[in-house]
């Protein structure tokens, strides 16, 4: 499930760069990111799905899809500027470095510390302090996130209410961020472009959070349905 996951995230920055001569990197995030809703809403429709709880609370709703926002715009930005494989690398690193710090244990605390000095390093060394600094926010508000939702622990009708939340914030707050944001206008997309745009949807917007939750290892140490996301998601009625 990891594997899959992780060939999802690089299928849909990949498919960025891919596009970035057509449709500029935040006009695609915010184009695949209403695909994404649209197509989770049909096919929760088309289960039986019910989408939104009673009592929820807005607030911590729209705090998930703030972070995943922050998370996708930077990314698509630090693809857009530099090699796949390198903010792969970093994002990755930066990711699993916060997590472990997050747990409370000093050595991983440590390891951070560490690893944000060699971030700078690089960064000084190559030129690219924007492309370490986007990468690191998109990290940050990943982990965050994750640690926010629990989604590992949730059931799967869950994760997908919780997924629509985040890309509903998303799909409002993401053309603002690309005409206030985003470096180049260009907007003449292909059927290349669309079916990047269209990937990016499927593999980044719905299928890598669900993937990711089943490979995490508390994905196997929790009973179905006994953790629900704090304000947000309840069990149904």
């Amino acid at each position: 499930m990891l594997s899959a996951a992780l060939l999802c995230w690089l299928l849909q920055y990949g498919s960025v760069q891919h596009a970035a001569g057509q449709v500029a990197a935040l006009f695609q995030a915010a184009i695949a990111v209403a695909w994404a809703m649209l197509l989770l809403w049909l096919w929760t429709r088309w289960r039986g799905i019910a989408l939104f709880a009673q009592g929820a609370s807005l607030l911590p709703a729209l705090w998930g899809g703030a972070l995943f926002t922050v998370q996708w715009a930077c990314l698509y930005l630090a693809v857009d500027r530099s090699a796949l494989w390198r903010v792969a690398l970093l994002f990755g690193l930066m990711a699993v470095l916060m997590r472990a710090a997050a747990q409370g244990r000093w050595r991983s605390r440590l390891g951070f510390a560490a690893g944000v000095a060699l971030l700078a390093v690089w960064a000084w060394t190559t030129g690219q302090g924007g492309v370490g600094l986007l990468t690191l926010a998109a990290a940050l508000a990943f982990v965050l996130g994750l640690h926010q939702v629990r989604c590992a622990q949730m059931q799967r009708q869950d994760l997908m209410r919780w997924r629509f939340y985040q890309l509903c914030v998303a799909a409002l707050l993401l053309p603002l961020a690309a005409v206030a944001f985003s470096p180049s206008w260009s907007f003449l997309p292909g059927w290349s472009a669309l079916g990047a745009m269209l990937l990016q949807a499927v593999c980044g917007g719905l299928a890598f959070p669900f993937l990711l939750a089943a490979a995490l290892p508390e994905a196997r140490n929790e009973a179905a349905g006994d953790a629900r996301i704090t304000g947000v998601v309840g069990p149904d009625a």
